[in-house]
């Protein structure tokens, strides 16, 4: 390459070249039988169960599922990728840039198309580095959101959604400055959002920043870490009643990784999108199996602190704090496959982004807090001449959740089937189950153990074609909806604990 850079400042030839456009880089087509629960039909649980269908989405999923993912897994989406890669007109620089868009197929028949992290990136090699160093500079024009902090996506923060949901219309471009050596990398960037101040009615200009480093200590072992702070205009109940309360938000997240025969892993939603006719990479390339033993252990944590409402005391405002552990190890020997997957994550991190609950507010003082946590447990077994991967999942979770002094959804009048203190279980960002006040002669009612087991199977019909299979099981006794008591007011009433379901798909990725 450093040859042809020579002979094209000399001017004896030319290195134009026609941009690359990929044949629909990533994609995955899923076609979808499933039913998220069998022992329920449609209208008898919350959210709704309808039967047996083709497609299938969240609901088909357990909480052990896609932890490092943004995607559950059965949708049909495709990356399109322009993509071009050019040496500059000065020693060691080489320009490179990619129009990256995601194409994604509703359930309602919709496509969405939008931005998936489009870059133009510089990157400079001095006299001497090797082949993957350099120095790089990465501008996101339109989304920046694969330019992340945190390490396993489940627990990953600083992509767009960190200036909140205010800022999704107008896009949140960044740029990224980065250093890499073959024993350690560190990079420096920022972002801004366009979001409207609520005092004076107009758009301005949000501010983010972004730092972090890694560095192999060994061969095996990995140390990383990363920080940023962010701001998130003003608390809007206040801003209209002329309070000026800003909310800023700050955080550190660390891992530490040891692996052996394997190298360090990262999330597929956080890499940028290339069509090199000289690099082949497939996102989703077939699990190999090259044999002997390889594994990797990786422990994580981060801490992050946003400035919400105080509900105590008008107009004042207090920081909240947010923390989140993850536990990943993977073994591999032969063609057997074990991992452990361990997840701890404070109420005020599920709704970090949220921020806070009700938005933009700290909790009331005596409200009684749980974290989630769960341990899952998972192993398969390839069968090399049939193409066949059977395995199991078991898991048990302990979900977030909070019970106030004041009404749980809060305001002057709440509904007359809220007044009091009820639990209130957090499942995820915003998705709540609101728990019965009582339960029987036990008093309180309080979050429970979530157990799940899960059995699947995936047939590889041929290098990009695949069918998959799942049956899985879970022991739910915090499941609630709505219904109407004897004086016709609905009250938070319990459902059968335990849901059947399963999926089954016809997969091609190419």
């Amino acid at each position: 390459m450093k040859t042809l850079q020579k002979l094209a400042l000399s001017g004896l030839i030319s290195l134009s070249a026609p941009a690359w456009a990929s044949d629909f880089v990533d994609t995955r087509l899923s076609f979808v039988f499933a039913d998220d629960n069998v022992l329920a039909g449609s209208g008898e649980t919350t959210p709704n169960s309808p039967n047996a269908r083709f497609g299938a989405g969240n609901q088909n999923t357990q909480f052990y599922d896609n932890f490092n993912t943004r995607f559950s897994g059965f949708e049909s989406l495709s990356n399109i990728v322009l993509y071009k890669k050019a040496p500059a007109f000065f020693e060691g620089l080489t320009t490179e840039a990619a129009l990256t868009l995601l194409v994604l197929e509703r359930p309602s028949g919709n496509v969405a198309i939008q931005d998936n992290s489009s870059y133009i990136r510089l990157n400079y090699q001095p006299p001497g580095w090797g082949e993957k160093e350099g120095i790089s500079l990465v501008g996101f024009p339109v989304s920046a959101d694969r330019f992340r902090l945190g390490y396993a996506y489940r627990i990953s923060w600083g992509g767009s959604g960190v200036f909140t949901t205010r800022s999704a219309t107008n896009g949140v471009p960044g740029a990224k400055l980065q250093i890499t050596r073959e024993k350690w990398y560190a990079y420096v960037g920022g972002k801004t959002a366009l979001v409207q101040n609520e005092l004076i009615l107009e758009e301005e200009t949000l501010y983010g920043v972004m730092a972090g480093a890694g560095w192999d200590i060994l061969d095996t072992l990995r140390v990383e870490a990363g920080g940023g702070y962010f701001q998130k205009g003003l608390v809007p109940g206040l801003a209209t009643l002329g309070v000026e309360a800003p909310v800023n938000a700050a955080g550190l997240s660390a891992q530490v990784v040891y692996h052996v025969g394997v190298p360090v892993g990262t999330s597929v939603d956080f890499r940028l999108y290339k069509n090199d006719p000289e690099i082949y990479e497939r996102f989703f390339a077939p699990e190999q199996y090259p044999g002997g033993l390889s594994y990797s252990v990786s422990l994580e944590g981060s801490y992050l602190s946003q400035t919400l409402e105080k509900p105590d005391e008008f107009g004042a405002t207090k920081p909240q704090g947010a923390t989140a552990l993850a536990l990943q190890a993977r073994a591999k020997l032969g063609f057997l496959r074990m991992n452990v997957l361990g997840l701890y994550r404070s109420l005020s991190y599920i709704q970090f982004d949220v921020p806070g609950f009700p938005p933009f507010q700290d909790f009331p003082e005596g409200t009684k807090l749980n974290p989630e946590m769960f341990l899952a447990i998972g192993a398969d077994y390839h069968l090399p001449k049939l193409h066949f991967t059977p395995g199991v999942i078991v898991g048990v979770q302990r979900p977030a959740s909070f019970r106030s002094p004041s009404p749980v959804l809060g305001g002057n009048n709440p509904p007359a089937n809220l007044i009091g203190t009820r639990t209130v279980v957090v499942r995820d960002v915003n998705q709540l189950s609101i728990l019965p006040e009582t339960c029987g002669g036990s008093g309180a009612c309080g979050a429970e153990p979530i157990y799940s087991a899960k059995a699947t199977f995936r047939w590889d019909l041929s290098d990009s074609v695949a069918a998959v299979g799942e049956v899985y099981y879970t022991y739910d006794t915090n499941r609630t909806t709505f219904r109407d008591d004897i004086t016709g007011v609905a009250q938070p009433t319990f459902e059968k604990p335990h849901a059947l379901g399963f999926n089954t798909l016809l997969q091609a990725r190419f």
